[in-house]
């Protein structure tokens, strides 16, 4: 019997790899590189996707390079497998997608409307005031999205680097994130 790969094991080993559609063609590479390379994304629209990068480069800077928009995307796509923060706060994997992608259009629509700023989002999001919001407590998607970004950006050997702290896995991983 196999081990279940765990979330950490994902983000920080070899695990990281998944399969991407980029340019008509699916690849194999880490989340960074897909989206370098154009991926499309699978279960969210263009603009859910859009709004989630946007969002989640205002939550932690740095998350569009390390791939968080083709990373929630392919966890959305494994279903019984995600492995993202959702999972792990009682959302099951089945309804992952209706998570995300009714908080994004949210997050979409909020962003469409005159005078809109992420920064004037987030605030809101945080006291669940964002007006006409649908989809799981605004406050709730926001922590779970933060998580999921800080995992992206910073749980790996690299991201341990950026912040100058000593990156001591118990089992190096094979390939960085």
């Amino acid at each position: 019997m196999q081990a279940k790969t765990t979330r950490r094991q994902l983000l920080a080993g070899s695990g990281a790899l998944s399969w991407y559609l980029i340019a008509g063609s699916w690849t194999k590479t880490t989340a960074a590189e897909a989206r370098s390379q154009g991926y499309q994304p699978r279960v969210l629209t263009n603009e859910q996707n859009g709004a989630l990068e946007a969002l989640a480069e205002t939550l932690v800077p740095g998350a569009i390079d390390a791939g968080i928009g083709p990373y929630i995307d392919s966890q959305l796509a494994a279903k019984e497998a995600s492995l993202l923060m959702a999972k792990y706060l009682g959302v099951p994997p089945e309804q992952q997608a209706g998570f995300y992608q009714s908080a994004l259009d949210s997050t979409h629509r909020f962003l469409q409307t005159q005078d809109a700023t992420l920064e004037a989002l987030v605030g809101l999001m945080g006291q669940d005031a964002v007006p006409q919001w649908q989809g799981p407590p605004a406050s709730f998607f926001f922590f779970v999205l933060r998580a999921d970004a800080l995992d992206v950006v910073y749980g790996a050997e690299a991201g341990f680097a950026d912040l100058d702290i000593p990156y001591m896995a118990h089992i190096t991983p094979e390939a960085p994130w």
